[in-house]
């Protein structure tokens, strides 16, 4: 019987809380909707109303914001064929703006045009896995997995343990090619596992040694070349060789955005085997010719980040890096646009409560 007064109590405290301060609860604790439908529910005539109505633009300041970027992240997967990631943005907007029936019909129409791309890619799909054509099923998977990411019948193993084990067959007959200076074999089964995954360093390191047999074997008019029946001493050296060669193809072309991907392959030669001569020779210099560009990347990212575009600013900065690995602005660059991501991460979260309230 005595606890009937201190939950009477209870009640009417509860029932003292007004609004201001209940929608200021829920917005300390990471609520932020919820904040904003609670002050929404007061009147003209609540002795706090000035404060609310100001809180109340605030946050309706805030969310208009998130929506405009929602959208141009949405615009921005649509334009790249990723699109059910663009109707989860325009999606997380209409939470935020429920009246926008524009992009409401947007949003239904992109969901048509997934359920129709994705019944046809799969169809493909399977019929190329059925025909054990494998390249073309992991083409077509590939295609697949970037319409929809979330799409849990496309997160198999039945494919990648197909291409691993194709891929290990390959390599190891054209080693026992090699082995045995049956070079032109060799070279059709390493070519054969660069048709399954064109980046493969191992193949493309073997590939790089038999060219370089031949062309001793050409210097020295066609006769013998001495070589021990394996060119490494160790995987390690196996792997760095074939980053290395991963990385002179894609310098090779001259394109800027390859120039830093053959960064990435050289750093990945000398991460497999520091002492790669090649590898750093040709990371110096790149890191010397492309100099010039880390104030241009750096300040493009700014542009980006300032329009919204957290990702491409990230990846702007993250280029200057590449090039000039200890520049203070693209760390400090960096880590603010990390802490905005999370930042918008967490309104994404609320949003997604809200939607859940609804």
């Amino acid at each position: 019987m005595r606890r009937a007064p201190a939950a009477l109590l209870a009640l009417a405290v509860a029932g003292c809380t007004t609004t201001l301060e209940s929608g200021e609860r829920r917005y300390r604790e990471g609520d932020r909707v919820g904040a904003l439908e609670v002050w929404r529910t007061a009147p003209e005539s609540d002795p706090a109303y000035p404060v609310i109505a100001e809180r109340i633009a605030a946050l309706e300041e805030e969310f208009a914001q998130l929506v405009e970027h929602y959208k141009k992240e949405a615009r921005h997967f649509e334009d790249e064929g990723r699109l059910a990631e663009s109707i989860v943005n325009y999606r997380l907007a209409l939470k935020l703006q429920p009246d926008d029936t524009a992009t409401l019909d947007h949003v239904q129409r992109l969901a048509r045009d997934l359920v129709e791309r994705k019944a046809e890619l799969k169809t493909a799909y399977r019929e190329s896995l059925r025909k054990k054509n494998l390249a073309t099923a992991s083409h077509g998977l590939e295609r697949l997995r970037a319409l929809d990411p979330f799409d849990p019948e496309l997160d198999t193993d039945e494919l990648d343990d197909a291409l691993s084990a194709e891929i290990e067959l390959r390599l190891r007959l054209g080693k026992r090619g090699f082995s045995t200076r049956n070079y032109r074999s060799a070279e059709r089964y390493f070519d054969a596992v660069l048709d399954l995954d064109p980046d493969d360093e191992r193949a493309r390191s073997y590939l790089s040694y038999i060219a370089t047999i031949r062309r001793e074997s050409q210097a020295t008019e066609g006769g013998p070349v001495p070589f021990d029946t394996s060119p490494f001493d160790t995987e390690a050296e196996i792997r760095a060789e074939g980053f290395y060669q991963n990385g002179l193809a894609s310098e090779r072309t001259g394109d800027t955005d390859d120039l830093y991907t053959a960064i990435r392959f050289y750093l990945r030669a000398l991460q497999a085997h520091s002492h790669h001569a090649a590898a750093r020779r040709h990371l110096v210099g790149l890191r010397r010719q492309l100099a010039n560009e880390v104030d241009p990347l750096i300040e493009e990212g700014r542009k980006l980040f300032l329009d919204e575009d957290l990702q491409s600013a990230l990846d702007r900065w993250q280029e200057a890096l590449l090039i000039d690995p200890d520049n203070e602005r693209a760390h400090a660059y960096i880590a603010r646009a990390r802490d905005e991501k999370q930042n918008l991460e967490r309104l994404r979260s609320e949003a997604d409560v809200a939607g859940g309230r609804e």
